[in-house]
């Protein structure tokens, strides 16, 4: 029989895993530790803050956020059109990305997203440079949306990246080709 969890305050949580690597987050409670990352998710992680930098939106990778006083998650990245507030992020902003690693499940993925909608972030992408494919949750349409190959990631302020480009680079990144050719 599984041992019940033990509430844990936001100080608690501070005090006990605020900065030990591998790294925690704070939900509802509990600490929950994030699953580790692949060299294929760092360097998406790296690729898309290039990315996001190329097309003028600032960008943060693995910052805590202080959004609710019951979560204090850190996504893949943060980003927004103006600077990103320091040294945490207590307001909303435009996007938040995470990147799916081989150990994370997908629905708990989406549920975690579902929270930074709820917390005012307009829009929400989740990457699998696994599978090559991504979602994408908005504020005004909080369902997960599937894309594919041929589509774009959007965002506010007018941000567009197209999956082909990023999943190209990742392959240039790493030296192997794992895309169908185009004619």
């Amino acid at each position: 029989m599984a041992s019940p969890v033990q509430f844990l305050s936001f100080q608690q949580f501070q005090q006990t895993f605020g900065y030990e690597k591998p790294c925690y987050e704070y939900w509802f409670g509990e600490a929950i530790q994030k699953s580790m990352p692949t060299s294929l998710h760092g360097s998406t992680q790296i690729l898309l803050g290039m990315l996001l930098f190329s097309r003028g939106w600032k960008a943060a990778s693995e910052v805590r956020l202080r959004l609710s006083p019951y979560a204090n998650p850190v996504p893949d990245l943060v980003a927004d059109p103006k600077p990103i507030e320091s040294p945490f992020p207590t307001k909303p902003f435009a996007l938040c990305i995470e990147i799916l690693a081989p150990s994370d499940d997908l629905r708990r993925l989406f549920q975690k997203c579902a929270h930074y909608l709820d917390w005012g972030i307009q829009t929400v992408w989740i990457i699998d440079p696994d599978q090559r494919k991504a979602y994408c949750m908005r504020h005004a349409n909080p369902e997960p949306a599937q894309l594919f190959l041929s589509d774009s990631l959007t965002a506010e302020s007018g941000l567009v990246l197209p999956l082909r480009e990023i999943f190209e680079q990742l392959d240039r990144l790493s030296g192997k080709s794992r895309l169908p050719r185009t004619s």
